[in-house]
């Protein structure tokens, strides 16, 4: 809890509300460091194996024998079924909480082939839910909510200080469940950049929804893809 003070209609008014937390957190698999977040630390499990997956290092839960979180010492420790092919190359995202990937490629991703209908109307009970759901959005502000649906309700949802921690956090939630991701929908409060469309090419959606508005690239890829922005 932190106190906040409010200014409205000349006055200060003071009174205290929730703070987001966010600290770093270290991934290491098969004892080697991979990357470390600034993250919001819940779901860490989630965080950990979606971007895992998201990056290649993991085909799918099935390669994961061991997953420790220690929240207190902000690591995640994985021990992999395989031994560890670690990228070289680094790219910081465009996103908040120092987004990190290793690869910006779109070429390996199959064009999405689901013919699924939207109507307009349906957008906005979609993007409720998204809200209605994010209760750390609604305490605090200051974080992103992702969220998976199948055109008729949220599936699953996840905060986060990062766009792109939310949405790892929910593919890895996905994997967790043995739930398919694909010609689903994403919801996101936060901008669909060219990192957020790729993501959700590697997980099959037909659509992704924001309140924000998408990049070039983005647009570009999601063109190429055959999704909808």
């Amino acid at each position: 809890m932190a106190y906040i003070y409010r200014y409205e209609q000349g006055h200060f008014t003071q009174f205290e509300k929730p703070v987001v937390r966010e600290q770093p957190v270290t991934i290491l698999v098969n004892g080697e460091e991979v990357a470390t977040f600034l993250c919001t630390p819940e779901k860490l499990d989630y965080l950990a194996v979606g971007f895992l997956a998201f990056e290649g290092i993991i085909s799918g839960l099935d390669e994961v024998r061991e997953l420790d979180v220690d929240v207190e010492q902000s690591v995640v420790e994985v021990v992999l079924t395989k031994p560890l092919v670690k990228p070289t190359k680094r790219i910081f995202t465009s996103g908040c909480g120092m987004g990190l990937t290793f690869s910006l490629r779109l070429s390996h991703y199959a064009p999405c082939t689901d013919d699924i209908r939207l109507a307009p109307e349906q957008i906005f009970p979609l993007m409720q839910q998204l809200f209605e759901g994010a209760t750390m959005y609604n305490t605090s502000r200051g974080v992103h909510a992702v969220a998976l649906s199948d055109t008729q309700r949220v599936l699953l949802l996840s905060e986060d200080v990062g766009r792109h921690n939310a949405l790892d956090k929910v593919l890895g939630e996905a994997l967790f469940k043995g739930l398919p991701t694909r010609g689903r929908l994403i919801l996101s409060s936060g901008r669909i950049s060219s990192e957020m469309l790729r993501k959700g090419a590697y997980m099959g959606v037909s659509c992704l929804i924001s309140r924000t508005s998408p990049t070039t690239l983005s647009i570009e890829a999601a063109k190429r893809l055959g999704i909808t922005l």
